[in-house]
């Protein structure tokens, strides 16, 4: 039976010795009683390793492999590691497979620190390097300023806008078009960017804006301090003084992003605004992870010099996880280059059919 990506052992049917051992690694003990390697986990990382625990299980028990008297770890062999993985293949794609057995390697590290996990570790460098997207983003990407201008022509055009069955959509279309242009000029993370608060995340400081969030607030732990574009100033103070207040309507909250409701901005919400407005502009959507890969890859084309600020822009570690997973700049590069050889084809076969053909000289470089 193939596995797929709903198909995990839930907790309560676990074997007791998984359930001891998970206990076990998040605890959170003092410093007499000390706390598991896995204490320290952010939220959505203890939560997919142990979604990753509760595939492998599930794994094991449609294999008939799965021994509840055996330590959780002994489980962890090559031969059953090969064939979970080649069980995946198929089922899911190639990076959800490599996700699953990176958080299966950290929990077993977590847990058997003294153990060799050498052989586990290749075998998820192997998956690492022949991982593919699971989807061709090309066709999507567009220019940061054709999205940061996007923002600003709805702020624009927000003015006086009546519809029927919203009365407040004047104030919803200027904050969307607050929160493209934003996304564009900062490409932060969909939770960092629904979370933001006024007074904790969005600080003026000398008439300028800026994002602050901290280390544990963050994906890759890793501090984010960055200035707003001085352009989006006086927009986002308009939108503070009137827009947001009428959404807000006799609500109170310190969220920069507020519904038509008055509560605060859902993830998903923002997601889905943020991808209807982007149909409507240029015919594909764009979803708001979307704009970190536009960020890099407008930062590739438009100034390939200064390719190395993308790493700082998107907040990664290094430049290689920017390249892999964000700059399809190649991929657009290649098909203009192609394109541009079918117009000239074109042309060509154009000027044949006008009359009889006649070769044109070779070209001499006379450098050469």
């Amino acid at each position: 039976m193939a596995l797929g990506r709903r198909y995990a052992l839930p907790f309560s049917d676990w074997p007791l010795s998984d359930q001891q051992m998970w206990q076990m690694v998040i605890a959170e003990g003092d410093i007499l009683d000390g706390c598991g390697l896995g204490a320290g986990w952010a939220p959505t990382t203890r939560n997919n390793r142990k979604k990753a625990n509760g595939y492998w299980l599930y794994w094991l028990s449609v294999a008939e492999d799965l021994d509840e008297t055996v330590n959780p770890m002994e489980r962890i062999t090559p031969a059953r590691i090969g064939a979970y993985i080649k069980n995946l293949e198929g089922s899911v794609a190639s990076s959800s497979t490599f996700v699953y057995i990176l958080d299966l390697l950290q929990l077993a590290k977590a847990v058997a620190p003294d153990k060799d996990w050498t052989w586990f570790t290749n075998i998820k460098n192997r998956l690492w390097a022949r991982t593919k997207p699971a989807k061709d983003k090309t066709r999507r990407i567009r220019s940061s300023v054709d999205l940061f201008q996007l923002g600003l022509d709805l702020m624009d055009s927000a003015a006086g806008i009546k519809c029927r069955y919203n009365p407040l959509a004047s104030e919803t279309q200027f904050r969307d078009g607050l929160m493209i242009a934003l996304l564009a000029a900062r490409p932060l993370r969909l939770k960092n960017l629904a979370t933001i608060e006024i007074g904790l995340h969005l600080i003026k400081v000398d008439g300028v804006y800026w994002l602050r969030f901290d280390a544990d607030e963050v994906k890759n732990h890793k501090h984010i301090e960055v200035p707003v574009p001085e352009i989006l100033t006086p927009l986002i103070e308009q939108y503070c003084a009137i827009h947001r207040l009428k959404l807000l309507g006799t609500s109170t909250s310190n969220c920069f992003w507020i519904s038509r409701l008055g509560r605060q901005l859902s993830q998903s919400t923002i997601h889905y605004h943020i991808k209807n407005r982007t149909q409507k502009a240029f015919g594909v959507s764009l979803s708001p992870h979307l704009f970190r890969d536009c960020a890099a890859t407008s930062v590739a084309i438009e100034d390939p010099r200064h390719v190395r600020i993308a790493k700082n822009v998107l907040g990664h570690h290094s430049l290689a996880t920017t390249q892999r997973y964000y700059d399809q700049s190649e991929m657009l590069a290649a098909g203009r280059t192609y394109q541009s050889a079918l117009s000239n084809l074109r042309d060509t076969m154009r000027q044949e059919s006008r009359g009889p053909y006649k070769p044109q000289p070779p070209v001499i470089d006379k450098e050469a």
